[in-house]
């Protein structure tokens, strides 16, 4: 049978058996897919270190019955920074879910990886929450959920005119300015307290990431 290549960011793994894990991966080619990998939780397997949650790798699947199964995979970047530190791999493990919980399954959105990818990247680097706040407003932007550039829109989210103004922005400005860009403390108690509004009513409920993220915050 024909194998399939994929390059993609590993959402979400669960256990299944002794040794098996599906995988959930956000992928270039495909958007949002299932994948069963066979024995990766063995010690011997050589995957294991490949699909770990986060990573972006190159996964090679062949299509049986009901699964896409794993026959190999290579990682392109494992993201180990973030991984490192608890509060980076909280906004990371935030961006992931919003993902996850906001695409349907075997839909290609290659603008929704490549901004995936890019606020994982310099999360990296830049570690700054006006990045996540983008990811935000951009993932909501980019699947209809929200239509932030309407004058009428915005007038109705009881924010300040400048704030109204960062989050037209946000939904266009490249990567490259947004990690330049300036706001006041205030502006982005407003940014947060918006987003967070519009994210928890179109997933209906609340995101696990946000809650810990909020008790390291506390503690």
């Amino acid at each position: 049978m024909q194998g399939i290549k994929v390059e993609g960011v590993i959402l979400k793994r669960r256990n299944l058996g002794e040794a098996d894990r599906i995988l959930t991966v956000f992928s270039l080619q495909k958007g949002k897919i299932s994948v069963l990998a066979k024995g990766v939780r063995r010690i011997t397997s050589r995957r294991a270190g490949n699909v770990e949650l986060l990573n972006r790798s190159l996964l090679y699947l062949h299509q049986a019955k009901t699964f896409l199964i794993l026959t190999e995979a290579t990682s392109l970047n494992t993201f180990q920074k973030i991984k490192s530190d608890l509060t980076l791999s909280t906004y990371a493990y935030h961006v992931i879910e919003l993902v996850d919980k906001l695409t349907a399954e075997n839909q290609e959105h290659i603008i929704l990886y490549e901004y995936l990818i890019e606020v994982l990247k310099r999360l990296e680097v830049n570690p700054r929450q006006i990045l996540i706040r983008a990811f935000e407003i951009k993932i909501l932007s980019v699947l209809g959920f929200i239509d932030f550039n309407s004058k009428i829109y915005l007038s109705t989210l009881g924010v300040s005119e400048q704030t109204g103004k960062i989050l037209e922005d946000l939904v266009t400005m490249s990567w490259d300015k947004l990690e330049k860009i300036k706001i006041l403390e205030k502006e982005a108690l407003e940014l947060e307290r918006v987003l967070r509004y519009h994210l928890e009513k179109v997933i209906e409920g609340a995101l696990k990431s946000r809650l810990f993220l909020k008790e390291i915050k506390n503690g």
